[in-house]
Formats: structure tokens, C-alpha cells, sequence
């Protein structure tokens, strides 16, 4: 078998790459990493998954002998922005899909879509107070009660999935995210507190190889126009494309499509 010529960095953070190996299983020229989890009581765990993902980049592009594409799904752009900073020699080109910038925001984003889409739900006021209790009172420990009210609606990850995918998508993800190992809540909290309490200004990466960037026109977490400049800062090489999906594009569309939306 051929040596991979793609390192996949998957979001979450703390979600396995089950539904790209199940949507691509014949794809063997990418690596599906699977992310390693945080360990009880880590203190660094945004830091122990960049070392990791540095590892794991010059592992495979060692065993290749060659330069790697990295594709990175929406939190793991951050990944793929520390190894394109780190090892750029190791680093052919780069796709960013539905890369999100700040993830908190993104979240809340979601949130208040969520609400005005299920506003009649009985678990919509729950939504309601957290949304208002976080605006007068921003922090991680408000911001977790808004992403808990939020799991109490009803059909929340259709919201994820443009008229494309639809409910056919929707529904392969509920169904895949129930398998063990899909996703770490633990491991999500501790990552994202250890991310959020960082310095995350947008600084030009040394990296001047091709980047394509991809949002989802019906993605209800990003705003397409100001994370796209803040993706400029860091790449001003970067190419933007719109494409017709939601937050997921590599479950929406081809893998060649995401490959080289050109």
C-alpha cells in the first residue's frame, strides 16, 4: 500500500474521524488520524494534542518521505496552523474546511440558530436564561451552561447540514457519534478550556505553500466574512471558496471537490 499523501486533522475538538472513514473507506492515500485524548488531570491538554499532532505529521511525512496536504476540518485548523509553523518543509499544501477561528463563539452562534429554530420547544427558555446569563456574565463556566442547554433541544446536529446533505446526513451523524470512541466529552472540555485560555491573535504563519479555505454556505456557526479575515492574516496566500453545505463539507460533498475546489 501505497505511503498516505494527506494528513486529515479532525474538529471537535474530541470527535473521531468515524464519519470520514465510513463516508471514504476506500480513500488509503489519507490519514484519518484519530486524535489521542486528554489524560486525567493533564495541564496542558491543548498543548499535549499540538505536540501530538506535530509528532504525528513528521511521523507519517518521515515514513513517506515526503511532504504532507493537510485537510483540517473546522477546530482542526488550529492543528494544521501549528504544524504549518512548526515543520513548513513538511507541509505540501493546505485545506481548510469550515475552519473556525474562535470556537466559543461559534458555539454561541449555534446556540441562538438553535434557539430561533426551536424557540416553541419546552427546553427553549432553559437556552433562553443561559444565552442572557452569558452576555452579562462572559466565562467558560457560563459559556458550558449555554452549551449544555443547548444539547436539551431537539434535533440540534440537522442544524450542522445544508439542504444538500439534509436529514439523510443529519441522521448518519446522529447515528455514528453513539459509537464508542466517536467523541470524548471529557477530553472536548479540557482541550477547549486549555485553548480558550490562550493567546489566539492572528499571526502570519511562515508557511507560503497553496491554501484553500471553504466555507458552508448554510454553516450556522461561522461568519464567513469575518473569519475570513482573520484566515488572511494568517495565510494572505489563501484562497476562499464558497461552497453549498453546511459545517460539514466533507460530509456533503466529494472528497475531490474539498480536495481541489478549484
Amino acid at each position: 500500500m501505497a505511503a498516505p499523501t494527506v494528513l486529515y486533522l479532525h474538529g471537535g475538538p474530541a470527535l473521531a474521524p468515524v464519519f470520514e472513514r465510513a463516508r471514504y473507506p476506500e480513500a488509503t492515500h489519507i490519514h484519518w488520524w484519530h486524535q489521542p485524548l486528554a489524560k486525567p488531570c493533564a495541564e496542558r491538554p491543548y498543548r499535549d494534542l499540538l505536540d501530538a499532532a506535530l509528532a504525528e505529521l513528521q511521523r507519517v511525512a518521515g515514513e513517506g518521505g515526503q511532504p504532507l496536504t493537510l485537510m483540517a476540518s473546522s477546530f482542526g485548523a488550529h492543528l494544521a496552523v501549528h504544524l504549518a509553523r512548526q515543520a513548513p518543509q513538511l507541509v505540501k499544501d493546505i485545506v481548510l474546511l469550515a475552519p473556525t477561528y474562535n470556537p466559543e463563539d461559534a458555539s454561541l452562534r449555534l446556540a441562538r440558530r438553535a434557539f430561533r429554530v426551536h424557540s416553541h420547544d419546552h427546553h427553549a427558555g432553559k437556552l433562553a436564561a443561559a444565552l442572557s446569563m452569558y452576555e452579562h456574565d462572559p466565562g467558560r463556566p457560563r459559556f458550558w451552561d449555554v452549551f449544555g442547554a443547548l444539547t436539551l433541544l431537539p434535533d440540534v446536529t440537522e442544524l450542522y447540514f445544508g439542504p444538500t446533505g439534509g436529514a439523510q446526513a443529519a441522521s448518519d451523524f446522529r447515528a455514528l457519534i453513539q459509537q464508542p470512541g466517536a467523541f470524548d466529552g471529557p477530553s472536548s472540555v479540557a482541550i477547549s478550556d486549555d485553548f480558550a485560555a490562550l493567546d489566539h491573535t492572528p499571526v502570519a504563519s511562515p508557511f507560503t505553500g497553496p491554501v484553500s479555505v471553504l466555507f458552508g454556505t448554510y454553516d450556522p456557526i461561522i461568519d464567513a466574512d469575518k473569519d475570513r479575515t482573520l484566515w488572511e492574516t494568517v495565510f494572505p496566500q489563501a484562497s476562499f471558496f464558497t461552497v453549498e453545505t453546511g459545517h460539514f463539507p466533507l460530509l456533503e460533498l466529494s472528497l475531490e471537490a474539498c480536495l481541489d475546489p478549484a
